[in-house]
């Protein structure tokens, strides 16, 4: 491992930590953001598949450790990095704009939480008050937000 890829690894572990500590209280309407997500995206531009593919699985392990789900963001994650790497990697030469990065994160947003509703169905994570609709679509959304916000905010 060389000393940027345990870099990227600990930012991604920066990224679950902010999660846990500060956008689980950041709820709108029961919705809250994933912003590992964002990162697993951004890596997608600079690593190849098969290390995107391992960064998810194992960012995904910790943050299934930190939310005791053991195994559906791990699997919903690196789906999602596997079926979404060619279209973010095709596009890393060209900026996009700002509509552009909002619909690609709601897109793969989406994609992420079918799949891990899909799989928490199964094994009944949610079983109390708990509507799909808002789950996939307002997680969705918020995660869409915060990475517009946050291309908004880099600058060039």
């Amino acid at each position: 491992m060389s000393a940027e890829t345990l870099k990227d690894f600990f930012i991604g572990l920066c990224f679950i930590l902010a999660e846990v500590l500060i956008f689980q209280h950041l709820s709108l309407f029961g919705t809250t953001p994933d912003p590992l997500i964002l990162y697993l995206l951004w890596l997608a531009m600079k690593y190849d598949r098969i290390k995107l593919v391992l960064f998810a699985a194992s960012l995904g392990l910790v943050q299934d450790a930190l939310f005791d789900f053991w195994g559906l963001h791990m699997f919903a994650k690196t789906l999602m990095c596997f079926a979404f790497f060619n279209f973010v990697n095709q596009r890393k030469e060209g900026r996009l704009l700002l509509w552009q990065i909002f619909l690609v994160i709601t897109a793969a947003a989406v994609f992420h939480n079918l799949i891990f509703l899909g799989l928490s169905s199964f094994i009944e994570a949610y079983t109390t008050g708990f509507s799909p609709i808002i789950f996939t679509l307002g997680n969705s959304l918020y995660t869409a937000l915060l990475g517009a916000m946050l291309f908004i905010f880099k600058g060039n």
